[in-house]
């Protein structure tokens, strides 16, 4: 028994040999599927990953694109405004000098209105005076009274000169005047 037993005994434990490779085999093989798996799934997950990636990087290049149109969209605004902001400066500068001018030309146009009432009434007074003279300068007797006050004047004070012919009519032999013309109007009477 010695041969047989010794034989049931290697058989026995090649058998549990083999049944603990089997087993170990199929648990191996398992880890193997297992890790392929796992494998797969990480691929996958890098594929992902990598896909995502792709997307982020376009999506960064993208905004950088927006970034950069935005500044210089910005840049331009802050010109614009500056611009404008100089502009209004510039505005409120002439606006400031216009209404300067303004005020200047109203004072002297309230000036020039006083002057003008003024000037005109003094042209009635001289008007009326006008008349007056007429009046009185019309008939030949208010003209020879005109005409004594006038010496009596020029006798009492010798500096005064006057200018033109002085009433001559011929003057040194020589005619003071190219043409009289005298004419006489009576006075009107009022009744």
């Amino acid at each position: 028994m010695n041969k047989n037993m010794v034989k049931n005994i290697v058989i026995i434990l090649l058998v549990g040999i083999t049944g603990f490779s089997m087993v170990r085999y199929i648990s191996e093989v398992r880890q193997v599927y297992l890790l392929r798996g796992n494998l797969n799934q990480a691929k996958n997950e890098i594929a992902a990953l990598i896909e995502e990636k792709r997307n982020l990087l376009q999506d960064i290049e993208k905004e950088k694109q927006l970034n950069g149109q935005l500044f210089a969209k910005n840049l331009l605004y802050k010109d614009n405004l500056r611009a404008s902001s100089d502009r209004i400066k510039r505005l409120f500068k002439e606006k400031a000098v216009v209404e300067d001018s303004l005020e200047e030309r109203g004072a002297k146009l309230a000036i020039l209105k006083a002057e003008n009432k003024a000037l005109i009434e003094g042209r009635k007074k001289i008007l009326t005076e006008n008349e007056q003279y007429k009046a009185r300068l019309s008939s030949v007797v208010e003209l020879r009274k005109a005409i004594d006050e006038l010496k009596k004047i020029k006798n009492s004070d010798p500096l005064i000169e006057t200018q033109g012919n002085r009433g001559f009519l011929i003057k040194d032999g020589k005619s003071t005047v190219e043409r009289v013309k005298i004419e006489v109007i009576p006075a009107q009477i009022k009744e």
